[in-house]
């Protein structure tokens, strides 16, 4: 399954000779690339340099996580009640926007959270079982713009094409937050061709994917961005490099298919 992702690969091997060695692993965001069946960024103040708009309204449950007024994380809304993210956005107190591609207005809707779960194996030096559930203090109102997504029953094999999505830093050099979601689609790497990006990756329980060409990349500030892959949640943003340097290796994600017990059983004991 990994024969179609080696021209990929060779590109991205190059990362490694252009000083990736030095480079930082952090929490991250997402780069987004341009991509045919996506919406090219309007020419605004805020175009985003080879990015595309989400579709809108084709995320929603993707939800931001704010810490009072500031953007903190994304998450998702897996039921009525609850959001996953990764652990190391953990804070006390959250705001948890939903029901708009927007930041900033949009009509969203903002729900006040206290509670949260980290998983107990979390470790916030390699980001090992780097998840989280988020309790709200209400349930949300599901509509059109508000829905819940399911995990994936599976995990996904290498090569499998996915769409991630999210409010993260697009310039490197500007370091702003854009206002409107973003899409990327990315391809799953195997294991093996990951652990080369990343050799102290935890293997069943880590993925990462990268943009074909290597113009898609994890940098800072969208960590919790949701990975979908054939209409199901298979990850979550993990870590990242930065800076930010071109070509971008395969950035990592929470794999989730590996916590659905996890995620069942916390959701079951706490509700």
């Amino acid at each position: 399954m990994a024969g179609p992702l080696l021209p990929t690969l060779l590109l991205l091997l190059l990362s490694l000779a252009l000083g990736s060695a030095g480079q930082e692993a952090l929490p991250c965001c997402l780069l987004p690339m341009l991509s045919p069946c996506l919406h090219p960024a309007q020419d605004t103040g805020e175009r985003i340099i080879n990015g595309v708009l989400c579709p809108r309204g084709s995320h929603p449950w993707q939800v931001a996580l704010f810490n009072k007024s500031d953007f903190h994380c994304a998450g998702v809304l897996v039921n009525q009640q609850w959001v996953l993210t990764v652990a190391h956005c953990h804070m006390s107190e959250y705001v948890v926007q939903m029901g708009s591609d927007l930041l900033v207005g949009g009509h969203a809707r903002k729900i006040r959270a206290t509670e949260s779960f980290v998983h107990p194996l979390y470790n916030n030096h390699t980001y090992d079982h780097d998840i989280m559930l988020v309790k709200l203090s209400s349930r949300a109102k599901l509509s059109r713009k508000v829905k819940t997504i399911n995990l994936s029953s599976s995990c996904k094999d290498p090569g499998t094409r996915c769409t991630v999505s999210g409010w993260g830093i697009t310039t490197a050099d500007e370091g702003r937050n854009t206002t409107e979601l973003m899409c990327s689609n990315v391809d799953v790497f195997s294991y093996p061709d990951c652990k080369w990006f990343h050799p102290n990756m935890l293997k069943k329980y880590m993925m990462c994917a990268g943009a074909p060409d290597g113009n898609s990349h994890c940098c800072q500030g969208d960590s919790g961005s949701p990975l979908i892959c054939q209409g199901s949640l298979q990850g979550l943003v993990s870590t990242g490099y930065y800076p930010c340097t071109k070509p971008f290796d395969p950035v990592t994600y929470t794999r989730l298919c590996m916590y659905r017990q996890w995620i069942y059983d916390t959701i079951q004991t706490y509700s």
